[in-house]
């Protein structure tokens, strides 16, 4: 596969937009930044954040959203940078690592879309999902697929890289549904919601993540090509939410936000092995490719 003419005005959009937004999030200050007290529709007291362009958010997203904000500038738009100057040169590995990158922005740029409160940067934060969406379609379409199985090395690990994608895609759902399956018995609402009105992570990354990811570790223990290609951007990406994971807590925990150790063990903790292991089979992954 080479890039498409479309890529070339569409890559540095999706970068533009990436930079400018993260760099707002994170380095954007108001006047009088204080935290204050909100009661939402449940009746809950929430702790708004107050800073910032996030200052509408809660305390727990807005600084949530300022840590990934931090390795969007450090880490994936970078790295979006290089692949794609990579690509334009014929490397192959560089063309899937991009794709990985796309499937980052395209997750970051639908969350600040749909649960980011309202803000200044609403209409940028749609325009780098929208084009991070359909360069993400479009890079997927135009893949040469048997050029990528003619590559494939004896030994390729589609056994491990199954199972893991298995682990994490399911073990995503797990960890999200132990913060909700007890408020929906009891009629109650999450603790974690805050002042939205519904808990837009948890449903997208059980209504997508979850299926993509089982989904590739199928294909893989078929031997689809599609399995193949699929594999790498899923790595990735959960290699690079491990970092968003980490950004998060460091910037929470500037907030003033500590958690309980079982969250720091149960949860925090969940992600950040769970990045580091796919940032290990993503070495594999490529050593296996000719």
């Amino acid at each position: 596969m080479k890039i498409i003419p479309t890529f070339k005005w569409l890559i540095p959009l999706i970068l533009v937009l990436g930079v400018f937004s993260a760099g707002i999030g994170l380095f954007y200050h108001n006047k009088d930044e204080t935290t204050f007290l909100f009661s939402n529709i449940h009746g809950q007291t929430v702790e708004i954040y107050g800073r910032g362009i996030y200052k509408n958010d809660s305390r727990l997203a807005g600084a949530g959203f300022r840590g990934a904000d931090a390795v969007t500038l450090l880490v994936t738009a970078p790295l979006l940078a290089l692949t794609y100057i990579l690509s334009l040169r014929g490397s192959q590995n560089a063309l899937i690592i991009m794709i990985a990158a796309l499937f980052y922005f395209l997750y970051n740029g639908a969350s600040l879309t749909f649960s980011a409160a309202f803000n200044a940067l609403f209409l940028v934060y749609t325009c780098l999902f929208s084009a991070s969406l359909y360069a993400t379609i479009m890079a997927l379409v135009t893949f040469d697929l048997q050029l990528l199985m003619a590559r494939v090395r004896p030994g390729f690990p589609q056994r491990g890289l199954a199972i893991f994608t298995f682990i994490a895609g399911i073990g995503t759902l797990f960890i999200w549904l132990s913060e909700i399956i007890g408020p929906l018995l009891t009629g109650t609402v999450p603790a974690t919601l805050g002042p939205y009105t519904t808990m837009y992570t948890h449903g997208f990354d059980s209504a997508v993540i979850t299926p993509a990811a089982v989904l590739t570790g199928i294909f893989l223990l078929q031997r689809k090509p599609l399995g193949y290609l699929l594999a790498a951007p899923i790595l990735i990406l959960c290699a690079l939410i491990g970092m968003v994971v980490i950004g998060q807590t460091i910037s929470q925990s500037i907030a003033g936000l500590v958690f309980p150790i079982s969250v720091y063990i149960g949860m925090i903790s969940s992600w950040i092995v769970m990045g580091a292991f796919a940032l290990g089979l993503t070495i594999s992954y490529f050593h296996h490719l000719s």
